[in-house]
């Protein structure tokens, strides 16, 4: 098998049949009829399935399918930052920054509003440098330097680095995963979770065939352990997220066309119990080119007026209704050239292109900026000068951003601008699980058979969520969910 590395605009412009809302139907009758059997199956190939079909070899498995609706592997995780969020001694301390296992776990929580399960953010917070060094023993290599992402609250993201920009480390995971024996078939839809008495079975499967997303070759494929789920979360599904945030509507998202949540859908046919869907998040980023917010330290919001109108290292909840409360909802990301040149290659070269579509702006000076974008000159130099002097103090009398996040001065000319109309991001609700990543019932009880992790899992970021914490959600989770499906969750995780 072939491994791919589809560009950014491949990714998005690929669409397969992935907009088709679900039916909840009756248990097919032919359930039974198995056209293959494996151990483990596993449904979806991002962060958290590669990392649950390796710990599921790790655990001892040799029989595990990997399905992918997508033509490539990697799902969201493909296209996100990959940004991981770990308290690291060794990283935090050359930069001179002092973290604890308990400030990770206490903003955590305080990030959910009190919603998110203090186990699994435990569990989260506790076993993220683990998992991290997990991942580089697999060879994803990671900068010397931590940073604080937008909406990560203290700098503790580490960055995958990769030699392509084209690429992703979630390619090297896939390449472990193809060493290992472990299957991964694409272009396939999990169609249907097969159940009966609260015991997962199998899934119905059915692929399909290019762009034109022509569904053909239904197949039943047995679980005989376990049946992992980690589709990702909804926030393509744009029906889906208006009918739990009317303010949604028309948004664009920053997700692959494939992140629809019929999987999700699916297990709460059978009786899986689905937590926080209200609970969306949304990015401050023009879909499809660089997000000159990712690095809070790095970067100023300003309103169509030239001002701020935002503390920069809030709650992403925070920012987003602050943005979507404004009129016409827009609002502007500033950087300077320093800060530009921190973002990944290929959202720079994705910059340069909107440059000529008014999506993104340079100027030399900031009043040049200021032209460009049609704001007040004289009250966006101000702001400028007014946040540098912030910096110099370490207070920022205006809006109280935090010392942490403001290490940087808007000083390098040229000054970048990106429009930052607000993107749906990430789905907080689904699946609820146990600290063994087992899928619960509507009775609180597991599904046997049945395990999820990922973006699909609802309940552990609460209302809101840290930057940086899916990814390593993803990847701790995953792992667990591996684990336990091959050892039967005897022990501990």
């Amino acid at each position: 098998m072939t491994l791919s590395h589809p560009t950014r605009r491949e990714f998005f412009t690929y669409v397969g049949a992935v907009s088709a809302a679900p039916v909840f139907r009756a248990q097919a009758k032919d359930a039974h009829r198995w056209d293959a059997s494996f151990d483990v199956v596993i449904v979806g190939s991002g962060a958290a399935g590669l990392s649950a079909a390796l710990s599921a070899h790790e655990a001892g498995c040799r029989s595990i399918l990997i399905l992918e609706k997508m033509s490539f592997a990697g799902g969201a995780s493909r296209i996100s930052c990959g940004y991981f969020n770990a308290v690291d001694p060794q990283r935090q301390r050359a930069m001179h920054i002092e973290d604890s296992l308990e400030l990770f776990e206490a903003q955590t929580i305080k990030s959910s509003h009190g919603k998110g399960s203090k186990e699994l953010i435990h569990i989260l917070c506790s076993q993220a440098l683990d998992c991290l060094h997990w991942l580089e023993g697999y060879g994803v290599r990671y900068a010397d330097n931590c940073s604080q992402i937008y909406g990560g609250m203290f700098p503790r993201g580490h960055i995958p680095l990769v030699q392509n920009p084209n690429e992703s480390y979630i390619d090297i995971l896939v390449e472990r995963c193809l060493e290992r024996g472990i299957e991964i078939q694409y272009s396939q839809f999990a169609d249907e979770i097969i159940a009966e008495n609260n015991c997962v079975l199998g899934v119905k499967t059915s692929n399909t065939s290019g762009p034109s997303g022509k569904k053909a070759k239904t197949r039943f494929i047995r679980a005989r352990k376990a049946l992992i789920l980690a589709s990702g979360g909804f926030a393509a599904n744009a029906a889906l997220c208006e009918a739990h945030d009317v303010r949604l509507r028309g948004l664009e998202t920053t997700n692959p066309p494939s992140s629809t949540g019929e999987v999700m859908l699916e297990a709460v046919a059978i009786g899986a119990y689905a937590a926080g869907c209200d609970y969306i998040e949304c990015m401050p980023s023009p879909v499809r080119f660089s997000r000159f917010a990712v690095f809070t330290e790095r970067m100023l919001f300003v309103d169509a007026k030239g001002r701020r109108f935002v503390r920069e290292d809030e709650f992403r909840d925070v920012i987003r209704d602050k943005v979507l409360s404004l009129p016409d909802k827009r609002a502007y990301v500033i950087v300077d050239n320093d800060g530009y040149m921190q973002c990944p290659l290929a959202f720079r070269e994705n910059a340069e292109e909107e440059l000529k579509k008014q999506r993104v702006f340079r100027g030399s000076t900031i009043a040049e900026l200021a032209e460009k974008l049609r704001i007040p000159a004289a009250v966006f130099v101000k702001t400028i000068k007014d946040y540098n002097e912030s910096v110099s103090s370490g207070n920022d009398r205006q809006f109280g951003r935090g010392r942490e996040s403001m290490r940087y001065a808007i000083t390098q000319e040229p000054f970048w601008a990106a429009s930052c109309d607000m993107a749906i991001h990430h789905t907080m609700g689904g699946l609820l699980i146990d600290r063994y990543c087992r899928v619960m019932n509507w009775e609180g009880a597991p599904i046997k058979g049945l395990f999820a992790c990922g973006e699909v899992v609802g309940g552990i970021h609460g209302a809101n969520r840290i930057g940086g914490n899916a990814i390593t959600e993803a990847h701790v989770f995953g792992r667990i969910a591996g684990r336990s499906a091959v050892s039967g969750v005897s022990g501990d995780v």
